[in-house]
């Protein structure tokens, strides 16, 4: 009601400040002949004057009075005829005024109505005071996240400086500029974590989503060339493989697109953050598509069952094939190595392999029985201890979701090779966890002290001990 009353104000305040100067009566024009008159006027009192006193002879001054009456007759003859023409033309203009008047009565309320009606939404809520009033809050909350950010990049930048082996370092810069929409930025500082950190899977996936955003959501061709890189250090790795399905999608390739992307939804778990994003992708492709979904996903899943653990020589050959059928190459034989070993299950390194290979196809479950029959079958190797531990928590996992088997796992390691390195990294971070800061130190000082100076480990377990100096 109150947006109304204003409207209702405005539009009154409009109509008069257009309607006044059209109605306001217009001062008659000045008669220019008035002026004549008075001059004439002027001149017949002059020539009486002069006749009077004897500076004018009679006959002459009856001369000039009779020049100057006719003149007064013919100015008052002009006269008339432009005060009729002038009568005219105020009755004209007086006639225009009113529908002037007139059309800004009617054009002005009911055009601006009509225009609110057709462009803005009278039916709008009016916004609470306290709901503005949190929203200005968030607002604040907002800017201030942002001004940390950008004050934790700057920080990142000046240590980065001084530590340019810091591969964790330069990753979390790139996340941070990415978050910040500084997406040429986290390019340089991405690139810089794949040279520092011998080109991880991880580092190569995250330097394409960066390309992707400097690019405008477009997957170009050096964009594809990173998520190359990272599927074949992880076969499995979900990022690029989503990105190298919009890649196809893009060049209108759907039934690749689809491919790529049903492949990658076989293998990903219920809770995953970016499933709901992937089946939306799929069902858009399909429907554009005109695909029989539930045909093709059986196609594609039936495929992968199919097809026969790979060798490095399967690999390498598999590095020249087009995306789909290196895929389905890889899981088929990957399928088939664990087909082989239900019959065969005393063969250590069959196991050991058919867990990298799940692991690269981000097979993670099939990955940690894989291990775990390893580790069965030795159970005083160290490293395949930590094959074991690596697929029960991998990169990437938070700390909070560490599971108990792994921490059995580590213990074994520290019991059968106490200065191991991995054994004292993941031995601290269980020492964290069940509180015992003092251990966490400890072994976290003793494996600083053996690392060499450039390593980028080193600099993050410094981290992890400055930390807890500070608790």
């Amino acid at each position: 009601m109150m947006l109304w009353l204003i409207i209702g104000i405005l539009l009154v305040a409009v109509v008069l400040a257009l309607l006044v100067p059209l109605v306001r009566n217009q001062p008659a024009a000045v008669d220019r002949s008035e002026h004549g008159f008075e001059v004439l006027r002027d001149q017949l009192a002059e020539v009486e004057r002069d006749r009077a006193s004897g500076r004018l002879e009679p006959e002459s001054a009856d001369a000039a009075r009779l020049e100057i009456e006719r003149r007064l007759l013919a100015e008052a003859e002009s006269r008339d005829a432009a005060t009729e023409g002038l009568g005219y033309s105020v009755a004209v203009g007086r006639r225009r005024r009113m529908l002037a008047a007139a059309l800004v009565l009617l054009a002005v309320p009911v055009g601006s109505t009509a225009l609110y009606l057709l462009h803005g939404q009278p039916g709008l809520p009016d916004a609470p005071l306290a709901s503005r009033s949190a929203e200005r809050v968030r607002m604040a909350e907002v800017a201030e996240s942002r001004l940390g950010l950008t004050e934790m990049a700057a920080n990142l930048e000046r240590r980065l400086a001084d530590q340019p082996g810091d591969v964790d370092g330069w990753m979390l810069l790139g996340r941070t500029r990415l978050t910040l929409g500084d997406a040429p930025g986290a390019v340089d500082a991405l690139r810089r974590a794949t040279v520092v950190g011998g080109g991880g899977a991880q580092a190569f996936a995250q330097l394409g989503e960066a390309l992707v955003r400097a690019n405008d959501g477009v997957v170009g061709q050096e964009a594809k060339e990173a998520f190359f890189q990272a599927i074949e250090k992880m076969p499995g790795e979900p990022r690029s493989r989503f990105y190298l399905g919009l890649a196809n999608r893009q060049a209108g390739d759907l039934n690749e697109a689809l491919k790529w992307w049903i492949s990658l939804e076989a293998d990903t778990p219920p809770e995953a953050p970016w499933r709901s994003i992937l089946a939306s992708s799929i069902q858009s492709a399909a429907a554009e598509a005109d695909v029989d979904l539930a045909a093709l996903r059986a196609k594609v899943r039936g495929d992968r069952r199919a097809a026969p653990g790979p060798s490095t020589e399967d690999m390498a050959a598999a590095r020249d094939m087009a995306p789909d059928d290196r895929l389905v190459m890889i899981q088929g034989m990957v399928d088939g190595l664990a087909a082989r070993l239900e019959s065969n299950p005393d063969d250590l390194n069959g196991w050991r392999r058919l867990g990298r290979s799940y692991l690269v196809l981000n097979r993670r479950t099939d990955a940690v029985e894989a291990y775990r029959r390893a580790a069965e079958l030795a159970e005083d190797d160290v490293e395949v201890l930590l094959d074991y531990a690596h697929a029960l928590f991998p990169a990437g996992t938070s700390e909070r979701d560490m599971p108990t088997a792994f921490v059995s796992v580590i213990d074994k390691v520290r019991r059968l090779e106490p200065e191991n390195a991995e054994g004292l990294f993941f031995g601290g971070m269980i020492a964290v966890r069940r509180g015992d800061t003092a251990q966490a130190r400890a072994l976290w000082t003793q494996l600083v002290e053996r690392l060499p100076g450039d390593s980028p480990v080193k600099a993050a377990v410094q981290r992890r001990l400055d930390a807890l100096s500070k608790e």
